[in-house]
């Protein structure tokens, strides 16, 4: 019998362990012989790095009763590029990551993550290309296994990723009035399973009047269809007119009223009315007042939200309701450390991309996951109705960063589409609570602490034919200390409990992992 120091698993993990250690002395010796690169005279800054984490946990397959102990090595090269004058402005991230598996059975695999954003400037002040695209890991069904590392055994969890196009043009017609003409189109494939993949076509015109005092008017309409390899097609198309009174800096106010025509409930066009109204009030460039209300006949949509962004903390609440055709379940506006930090540095750095590279530095130094706060997304195969209420703030003092949300979500299924839920199927509606509390501190210039609990539910309404509920709950807690500018290492543990009627689990683990910039 082979001996088990001479197994493939455990010499990868050695391997590992001595990449960390090398990786660590180059990136020290490398960082002491030159700072870091100045973004250069175009207003292009391109980051490479690579991460390598190294976790224990004593159950990998997320089992409640044959637990899988493993070493879980991650090695993710990875790059920033983000782009602020010229043609082209936005920003990109992007990792690649093989993640080896030590002592166990299960065998390696790459995973990708990617955010990107961006428009392109084709034409002066005429032709653009508006773009966003992500790759993530969703849940295929929302009452299945969860987890809080995405390196984990999961099943129920797949690649997901998503494009967005859009080219448009804009001007002015005899300074009397501006246009603007755009289309969209749209593409999700989760890897794996074609169910939810889907295909968005669409188009937008609209004219707005040029400002002649306090009132205004536009005219908008707009066509989209929707396709899902499921076999669920939908198609709407809306005409209105709307006109706006502001009575001041301060307030805006709107009304409009048009006719539609949507296929969204019974599967066959039905054609009907469409108004609502809306209003705006920002007595200061912190504090942000928004509610708005539409009339359709599948669902009146609303908007109801107010910001408050002090010196050092930001506020938000909101409650919303919209249809949805994307194919992942992610709840609007999510209240993630990134999108609460950048919120808060408006006031300190304008420029978006600028903000951006800060605020993900202020996370690397803090140890704090970019996403820790967002809740578990999952597959749907049709469009639905999303209510989504939310409460979050974040507070920054001279050494210490606390964030914290709650957030609430109801995904009703529209039409004779696949019911929310993933793959599984589930009938009636489901609802998602979630809530999270993140605390670091710098302990020392180089060095910090953070510690963060999370819990997210899932249940059936009072609607469905049978309930079904699961509840994730983690705490994690890990110190991070910055080797030079451009290197950093995090030690910590976690402590994470799943309660479902089928599947619960508890796991341990602890972890290392080594980011280090070039």
């Amino acid at each position: 019998m082979k001996s088990l120091l001479h197994t493939p698993s455990l010499h990868r993990v050695s391997r590992a362990s001595t990449l960390l250690a090398c990786l660590a002395a180059f990136a020290t010796a490398q960082a002491q012989a030159q700072e870091a690169a100045p973004v250069g005279r175009s207003g292009t800054s391109l980051t490479p790095r690579v991460t390598l984490s190294q976790t224990w946990t004593d159950n990998n397959t997320l089992s409640s009763g044959a637990k899988d102990a493993a070493l879980i090595t991650v090695l993710s090269p990875g790059l920033t590029l983000a782009s602020k004058t010229g043609m082209l402005k936005g920003s990109l991230d992007y990792a690649v990551s093989g993640v080896f598996y030590g002592k166990s059975e299960q065998k390696d695999r790459t995973q990708q993550s990617l955010t990107a954003s961006g428009v392109a400037e084709l034409i002066d002040n005429f032709l653009f290309v508006d773009g966003r695209a992500t790759i993530g890991r969703q849940l295929t069904s929302a009452f299945g296994q969860q987890s809080v590392d995405q390196s984990l055994n999961n099943p129920n969890s797949t690649e997901v990723a998503t494009v967005n196009f859009s080219p448009f043009v804009r001007g002015r017609l005899f300074g009397l009035a501006s246009y603007e003409l755009r289309g969209t189109y749209a593409e999700t494939n989760a890897k794996g399973t074609s169910v939810s993949d889907s295909t968005v076509v669409g188009s937008n015109f609209r004219l707005d009047s040029a400002s002649f005092g306090q009132v205004g008017w536009w005219i908008n309409g707009n066509t989209q269809r929707s396709h899902f390899k499921s076999g669920v097609d939908n198609n709407t198309a809306l005409v209105s007119l709307g006109l706006r009174y502001q009575p001041d800096v301060d307030w805006l106010f709107r009304v409009n009223a048009g006719r539609e025509s949507s296929d969204y409930q019974l599967g066959v066009a039905t054609r009907g009315n469409s108004y609502g109204a809306s209003a705006n009030w920002q007595p200061t460039p912190r504090t942000t007042l928004l509610a708005d209300w539409q009339s359709h006949d599948y669902g009146n949509s609303h908007l109801l939200s107010f910001e408050h962004r002090m010196p050092r903390s930001v506020w938000r609440v909101s409650d919303s309701q919209n249809v949805s055709t994307q194919t992942s379940g992610n709840l609007p506006g999510q209240n993630t450390n990134y999108d609460l930090l950048f919120t808060q540095y408006a006031s300190i750095e304008p420029d978006p991309i600028k903000r951006d590279a800060k605020v993900r530095q202020t996370l690397l130094e803090l140890g704090l996951n970019a996403n820790a706060a967002a809740a578990n997304s999952y597959l749907n195969a049709g469009p639905t109705l999303v209510r989504t209420q939310g409460l979050s703030f974040s507070f920054e003092a001279l050494r210490t960063t606390l964030t914290a949300s709650a957030t609430q979500s109801t995904t009703k299924q529209l039409g004779n589409g696949v019911p929310p839920g993933g793959v599984g199927g589930q009938t009636g509606n489901i609802v998602q609570r979630n809530g999270s509390i993140n605390l670091a501190r710098n302990l020392t210039p180089t060095t910090s602490a953070n510690v963060s609990y999370t819990q997210s539910e899932t249940l059936s309404d009072a609607n469905a034919v049978s309930s079904s509920s699961t509840t994730l709950r983690s705490v994690t807690a890990n110190w991070t200390m910055r080797l030079n500018p451009r290197s950093s290492v995090s030690l910590g543990g976690r402590v994470a409990r799943f309660d479902s009627s089928l599947l619960p689990y508890r796991e341990n683990a602890v972890f290392a992992t080594l980011v280090h910039q070039f």
